[in-house]
């Protein structure tokens, strides 16, 4: 599946649940596919700010599971997570610029 149809197919996505080791659920919503090293990756963005007042940011692999069904997979490698983070990043201004010169 390529980047833009996966973004479709997330798009309608407004809340993806993950359960912690500890049995915890953390709310997330999708931010962006993006692609990196020739796999698909999900940038999620957790719903609660944390006691900061920061939004976090969990950094997903995207998967095919044995039922057929399409699952997030949390990226472990630091070289990864980063890569794919300033990608992330890039794009979000990318997009925001967009928004500023369609106002215009």
């Amino acid at each position: 599946m390529s980047n833009p149809e996966l973004n479709e197919a997330f798009e309608g996505i407004p809340l993806v649940d993950v359960t912690g080791p500890d049995g915890t659920v953390y709310h997330f919503r999708f931010g962006a596919m993006i692609p990196y090293a020739g796999e698909e990756y999900a940038v999620l963005l957790e719903m609660e700010l944390d006691e900061n007042g920061e939004e976090q940011v969990l950094i997903t692999k995207v998967e095919k599971a044995e039922d057929g069904n399409l699952a997030f997979v949390v990226a472990e490698e630091d070289d990864i997570i980063q890569a794919v983070f300033d990608k992330y990043v890039k794009l979000s201004v990318e997009s925001g610029l967009e928004v500023l010169e369609d106002a215009e």
